[in-house]
């Protein structure tokens, strides 16, 4: 049965298909039921491909109408599936097709929901595409300049065609303005005024070849800038304004114009070009939506401009577009000022995020491969101009752009520079409180490795990060603050309910506090008190190191939970959710609050990394003998790793518990050595750092230890048995032992 056959057929059954929201008024008739007849037309003399493509077009346009959705998405998939280029798709359903009118069908089945809609919109699409393709190909937008002092009628059709291809129309545009052409020199004033009405999209290639064009040229692009109105032309204004090879007559028409464009935005008139050009650098920077053109689109344009071959563009990816614009705006402003150090800073940081958003397998055409490396710059540039580099990657919760300028400062900058003693800004130390674990790692390892010589504000944080690193990977710790028993059970229900927490109780952070002191660091503290009371421990928390960048979470009661959200509002890690919510939604806030703090999961080699770093440099600490970090403060989290899963863990952990004085230290050493539950040459390593503990401090055993000693001694072979005479001699003990063993065998 042909598609004709089907559509006559439709009537008889159109009960069946009554239910579809297609159905209760036709696209074009108003009428239920009834599709537009079909147009005569010779189908038989179209060349065989776009006969097939009408074909599906026209019955998934029908089969729509009729409410035939089975065999409307055979149809549809099927034109689709042609792949038929832009400008074919477009005489098919523009041209050839009966069905003018297919644009309120298609609205239609979107608005359905399901599979149809789903097909509607792709088709869509695809025919939205088409029409970009063909009205940006050059021809026809020279067709439609040409068109433009055809008459009204044909004027403002030109200008339709002209808007669809927008920005890619300024190429063809300009040029007619700098042709000595006598037919060019006749679409001047429709070509301006064209300009003028396409409005945006002819600001960014305009601004860009501003600079190169002659004077009568110039003073006509700036009459058009200052007739769009839009503030992205003020720095290319005002950089014209300074020049000394500009005439009177230019200048008086760019001054108009930017004095215009200022009055509708507020910039002082006085402001600098290099500044604007930083400004605008910032503005695009924070993704200013309307600098960006198609935010939604693969790439987006990059105009350049020469005298000889006029504007050309490139296509930068759009993850990176707003970055490469930022250092284009930067390095203006640089080249207007080469001590405009704000410029310099924050090319670096939009160069390291370029590099970081670049998608992956994708090219950026506008970094030249005369460029370095993004951290070539940062270093190079300094910690001075550093600094705000992480400031800024710290304030807009950027943690990749933090890892980038901490690198870069721990290749270049001291203790002096990295602190930044002699500036207002400190950002490595806020670093150290910062959600993203990783970052918080990293600024530990930069300061510590440092080994800065006079104490610091927050020099205390340092320690407890390195703590937190040691840990990584292995148990959790949080604390439950809530005024009564029966509160402080309810709350450790919920943190049992959140994740494998070992609990820390009490109604009071100083309460609690005898045992944070001796946990390796806490991962959570929920709290379950009156307002003030809760505000109270938020505070008290914040003032202990230990606790800085730990996630609060706050169970308030639903009348209280907006007040108590604002009152939190400029506290970092700290939420605020309703204790009436019911138990699985706090569960999921203390899941959300905890996976925040996290910054992430990292992989077992990342957090084995992490770990052996921070116990290196607590190793070197000691040995430095730090008068500004102390060592011992991280004993709780060396203690645990000698039980660490991960053996290279343990032994760097029982390195550093072999510099320690304390007899603790010590005792630890011996337990883990004597008990020998990981073979051989885990024994063997542990019971050399019992003996170079013995050697740095002392015999500090008890008794109790020193006869297993004795007996390992007696007992072992090998290795081991030269381990533990080893560790028997640096212990100091009695002569007579080695008498007796040499005496009895």
């Amino acid at each position: 049965m042909t598609r004709t056959h089907l559509f006559l057929a439709a009537t008889v059954v159109y009960a069946a298909f009554s239910f579809s929201p297609l159905m209760a008024q036709d696209a074009v008739t108003g009428v239920a039921g009834e599709a537009t007849p079909l147009k005569p037309r010779d189908a038989e003399s179209l060349p065989p491909d776009l006969k097939k493509a009408l074909d599906l077009w026209e019955d998934y346009i029908h089969y729509l109408r009729v409410a035939n959705l089975e065999m409307a998405n055979t149809a549809g998939s099927g034109f689709l599936g042609l792949n038929l280029p832009s400008e074919q798709i477009l005489t098919v359903i523009e041209e050839i097709s009966s069905y003018t009118d297919y644009d309120e069908t298609l609205q239609r089945t979107e608005r359905m929901g399901g599979a149809p809609s789903d097909l509607a919109k792709k088709v869509s699409e695809r025919i939205n595409d088409a029409r970009l393709d063909v009205a940006r190909e050059g021809k026809r937008i020279r067709e439609s300049i040409t068109s433009l002092d055809d008459g009204l009628r044909a004027r403002l059709n030109a200008q339709t065609r002209l808007k669809r291809a927008g920005e890619y129309a300024a190429p063809q545009l300009l040029a007619v303005i700098l042709s000595v052409d006598h037919e060019d020199q006749i679409l001047r004033p429709y070509v301006i005024e064209t300009m003028v009405t396409l409005g945006r999209p002819m600001v960014a290639p305009l601004c860009e070849a501003l600079h190169d064009l002659p004077d009568v040229p110039k003073q006509q692009v700036g009459e058009v800038l200052s007739r769009i109105g839009y503030p992205l032309a003020l720095p290319y204004l005002k950089a014209e304004l300074d020049r000394k090879d500009v005439s009177d007559d230019t200048k008086k028409v760019l001054k108009l114009a930017y004095d215009r464009i200022v009055d509708r935005t507020g910039v002082p008139v006085e402001t600098s070009s290099d500044r604007l050009f930083f400004m605008l650098g910032e503005d695009y920077y924070a993704h200013r939506e309307s600098l960006i053109m198609e935010p939604d689109a693969d790439f987006n344009l990059m105009w350049t401009y020469d005298s000889g071959t006029g504007l050309s563009f490139l296509k930068i990816p759009t993850p990176i577009f707003a970055d490469v614009m930022t250092m284009r705006a930067c390095r203006r402003a640089l080249q207007i000022n080469r001590g405009l150090s704000p410029a310099f800073s924050l090319w670096i940081a939009a160069n390291f995020r370029r590099e970081n958003h670049l998608p992956a397998g994708a090219e950026d055409p506008s970094y030249s491969a005369k460029m370095q490396s993004p951290h070539f710059y940062a270093t190079l540039a300094g910690p001075s101009h550093l600094q705000p580099v992480l400031q800024r990657a710290l304030a807009d919760m950027d943690p990749d752009l933090a890892l980038d300028a901490i690198s870069a400062l721990s290749s270049t900058s001291g203790a002096i520079s990295l602190l930044n003693v002699q500036g207002s800004i400190q950002p490595l130390i806020a670093a150290m409180n910062y959600p993203d674990r990783r970052v918080r790692f990293e600024a530990a390892f930069t300061i510590a490795r440092s080994l800065p010589q006079t104490d610091f504000s927050g020099s205390q944080r340092v320690v407890p990060v390195l703590s937190e690193a040691v840990r990584e990977s292995g148990k959790l710790y949080a604390v439950a603050i809530a005024p009564d028993t029966e509160a402080i059970n309810s709350v450790t229900q919920l943190i049992e309910g959140a994740g494998q927490y070992r609990m820390l109780l009490g109604n009071s952070i100083d309460v609690a506090m005898a045992q944070v002191a001796t946990a390796p660091g806490v991962d959570l503290i929920v709290v379950n008190q009156p307002m003030d009371q809760a505000l109270a421990t938020v505070a008290n928390a914040r003032r202990i190191s230990k606790l800085a960048a730990t996630p609060i979470v706050i169970l308030a009661g639903s009348g209280e939970v907006i007040s108590m959200t604002r009152m939190v509002d400029d506290k970092p890690m700290v939420y605020v959710t309703d204790r009436e919510a019911g138990k699985d939604k706090m569960i999921e806030a203390l899941k959300q609050a905890a996976a925040a703090a996290a910054g992430g999961t990292l992989s077992d080699d990342q957090a084995q990394t992490y770990a052996l770093t921070a116990l290196g440099i607590l190793k070197d600490l000691t040995f430095a003998n730090s008068t500004i970090f102390h060592v011992a403060d991280a004993k709780p989290a060396l203690l645990e790793a000698l039980n660490d899963t991960r053996d290279p863990v343990t032994l760097a952990a029982a390195d550093v518990l072999a510099l320690m004085p304390q007899p603790e230290a010590q005792v630890a050493l011996a337990d883990a050595a004597l008990a020998g539950k990981r073979g051989a040459a885990m024994q063997v390593q542990l019971l050399q750092d019992l003996a170079h503990s013995a050697r740095a401090n002392g015999n500090q055993l008890s008794d109790l230890h020193l006869r297993k000693i004795l007996e390992l001694v007696d007992s072992a072979k090998g290795p081991v048995a030269d381990a533990a005479a080893d560790a028997h001699g640096a212990l100091n003990l009695p002569t007579s032992n080695g008498v007796e063993l040499i005496v009895g065998n």
